[in-house]
């Protein structure tokens, strides 16, 4: 018989048990060392963690929840960099969606290779792949969000559709996960934030509206 101590599902807390972040440093590491998603047993990961087996199962049920775990918590730091950036700003622009966009893009980095397997194993798995498309369905419409607010101040382009919103959203997520490298320094993360930025602004932002930017 199970322990009725077992969690079926993680838990989705901001203070998360040591155990589990042991877990998730030990994943993250292991894929950065160049292991995939599916040669990683949870053995291994355990292991790595410096825990027993059974303390996996006392959290996660399978690995794919871990990866479910990390995307989650992505998308935590990706939602409190577009708070400190633009939400408390009623009169936000484009230097303070660059702002946001480089933070973002140091974010994915940090998390690259707990991102590029939540993309690996949403190919196979259903419930990674709900993860996947819900995390970015939520990307697209903070989108919508800050259109809207543009759009308020009379300020948004007319191309801006809520569709553009989501092809957007996908651009920006395919084109940092695709270019970013491993031993990208934080120059060149800046300047792909700031390609990301000179793509999504203009497409949402009357011309007007973006102010001239020092050097």
């Amino acid at each position: 018989m199970r322990s009725v101590t077992r969690r079926s599902r993680a838990t989705e807390d901001e203070s998360q048990p040591a155990a589990v972040d042991k877990l998730v440093e030990a994943f993250e590491r292991l894929l950065s060392q160049g292991e995939s998603f599916t040669t990683i047993s949870v053995e291994q990961l355990s292991r790595e963690a410096g825990i027993v087996r059974a303390t996996f199962y006392l959290h996660f049920r399978n690995k794919g929840e871990l990866v479910q775990h990390l995307m989650k918590t992505v998308e935590r730091e990706l939602r409190a960099a577009a708070a400190q950036s633009l939400s408390k700003i009623d009169h936000f622009g484009r230097a303070e969606f660059k702002v946001f966009m480089r933070r973002a893009v140091d974010i994915h980095f940090l998390h690259r290779a707990a991102i590029r397997a939540m993309v690996e194993v949403s190919a196979y798995d259903s419930d990674v792949s709900r993860v996947y498309q819900e995390f970015m369905a939520r990307q697209a419409s903070d989108t919508r969000i800050v259109i809207e607010k543009l759009r308020a101040q009379g300020r948004a382009h007319p191309a801006a559709t809520p569709d553009l919103a989501e092809i957007l959203a996908w651009a920006a997520e395919r084109s940092i996960t695709q270019m970013l490298k491993d031993d990208d320094l934080g120059s060149r993360r800046h300047e792909l934030a700031d390609m990301l930025t000179h793509m999504v602004w203009s497409s949402i932002a009357l011309p007007q509206a973006v102010p001239k930017e020092s050097a």
